[in-house]
């Protein structure tokens, strides 16, 4: 099942202008088994684009890209509409794992943007790491890769799309089928999955 774990609409984060309509159509388009959206500190995308996914006969999962202190990671948990910004990313780990959800650092090397850079040796406690991120260059994905296997971390691969045409440029390949956020916490925990470049 390929899944682009990291998806920004207009709803949910301002820097997007991804419409959800016109997402679903262009996630049926490149094949696309499911996405996830993840937007920045809020859930709002996720229900209306639930719904959307539905009627077509897309796989539609809701996460949150959350801003720490340190740097932003996405988490995929039960009550991800009540996590409070500004947070520690060590407070967000303890949250999560209470929870039994999953968090992942992402784009972890990127400049610009609020990464955890070579945090990303210090703290435990992460499930997995983004080493396939759409927004980063050759260079700072390699870097999270080799972070995964220094760590012993397995690795996802998702777009990070604002735009339609960043939509499904990475995802993340899992080995069963994935019909709730549930299912997809357990196979990411799992660690039997690969990330990918699917256009």
């Amino acid at each position: 099942m390929i899944i682009d774990l990291h998806i920004h609409t207009l709803i949910g984060s301002h820097c997007s202008i991804i419409e959800i309509r016109d997402l679903i159509i262009q996630v049926k388009r490149l094949k696309l088994d499911g996405i996830c959206i993840t937007d920045h500190n809020n859930t709002a995308g996720i229900w209306p684009t639930k719904k959307l996914g539905e009627e077509e006969g897309i796989k539609v999962f809701g996460g949150i890209e959350v801003r720490t202190r340190e740097g932003d990671v996405i988490v995929f948990s039960k009550d991800i509409d009540t996590i409070k910004v500004p947070v520690g990313i060590v407070d967000l780990i303890s949250w999560v794992q209470e929870r039994e959800g999953v968090i992942i650092p992402v784009h972890p090397f990127r400049r610009g943007v609020p990464s955890l850079d070579n945090r990303l040796y210090e703290i435990p406690g992460f499930d997995a790491i983004e080493i396939l991120n759409g927004n980063c260059t050759q260079e700072m994905n390699i870097l999270a890769w080799l972070a995964s296997l220094k760590l012993k971390i397995p690795g996802t691969g998702g777009s990070d799309a604002h735009t339609l045409k960043q939509v499904g440029k990475y995802a993340t390949m899992f080995d069963v089928q994935i019909e709730t956020e549930e299912e997809l916490i357990k196979a990411i925990k799992s660690g039997n999955y690969q990330a990918v470049r699917w256009t």
